[in-house]
């Protein structure tokens, strides 16, 4: 049976204050777990503590699993729902408000609903330890919780600008910085510790392209800056670009420009 603890503030919701806190809480959901809603007037940050799911907005499928933040915005449409292998713990904060509203504009981009590994749980256990507290009238917990909000806004934005480059971006990196080298996809799969057929895949889904052809295509491109801006022959080409021979290269160089690399030179 799924457990949840949850704490409401919708009653003491002040259209004065510029941030108001609807619901906080944690929870341990089960395979039964789902929530759907469309166009309301709220924000939510949900950390998942373990476990996977799946959250739909705005045209969006996302799996939000283990240290990943899922969030969802103002108006939008939404539903998600735990899995039934792993279901979500995780804790959460649903608000709204004019600081609110500035806070998604100034510091995260539009349309940004799922930002991955990233550990914000002190700051929601914080806000879960201010929810909890008797003592404390409800314009002081709002005060504590914005400077809250802020950090993990801010959390969040640093982490979308050094986040480190996806597998996909690695390779292609790789390959352009050896563009006039031989490559060996099997040394660069040893390196980032993925199967050739995973990396091949992945790559294909970023770029729409192998990386075999990528890299050949990138070749050529270069080959044709070496004929039209340098006198280095054919050859001569052929060999700082590392191909196994003049006739190789000048194939390849046909199949992608059109032309053999001498008519490319004459007619440009």
């Amino acid at each position: 049976m799924m457990n949840e603890t949850i704490f409401n503030f919708w009653h003491l919701n002040d259209s004065k204050l510029p941030l108001n806190v609807l619901m906080s809480g944690i929870s341990y959901c089960d395979k039964n777990y789902r929530i759907e809603r469309h166009g309301e007037n709220l924000y939510s940050f949900e950390y998942i503590i373990d476990g996977s799911g799946v959250l739909e907005i705005n045209s969006q499928t996302l799996y939000p699993q283990k240290n990943d933040v899922y969030i969802l915005t103002k108006n939008s449409d939404h539903i998600y729902y735990s899995s039934e292998d792993q279901p979500w713990i995780k804790i959460w904060i649903i608000f709204n408000g004019d600081f609110a509203e500035s806070l998604f504009k100034q510091y995260l981009p539009e349309n940004t609903y799922l930002i991955k590994e990233c550990n914000i749980l002190s700051y929601m256990n914080e806000i879960i330890s201010l929810s909890s507290a008797t003592h404390m009238d409800y314009p002081s917990f709002i005060d504590e919780v914005t400077v809250l909000l802020l950090k993990i806004v801010l959390r969040l934005k640093n982490h979308l600008k050094h986040k480190a480059p996806t597998v996909s971006e690695q390779i292609k990196s790789y390959l352009d910085g050896n563009i006039e080298n031989k490559v060996d996809l099997d040394d660069l799969c040893e390196q980032l510790g993925y199967s050739k057929n995973h990396m091949i895949k992945m790559f294909r889904e970023t770029y729409g392209i192998t990386p075999y052809a990528y890299f050949r295509k990138h070749k050529i491109e270069l080959a044709e800056q070496y004929l039209l801006n340098t006198h280095l022959s054919i050859n001569e080409i052929s060999n700082k670009l590392n191909f196994a021979d003049q006739h190789y290269f000048s194939s390849v160089f046909k199949s992608i420009a059109g032309v053999s690399p001498s008519e490319y030179r004459q007619i440009k």
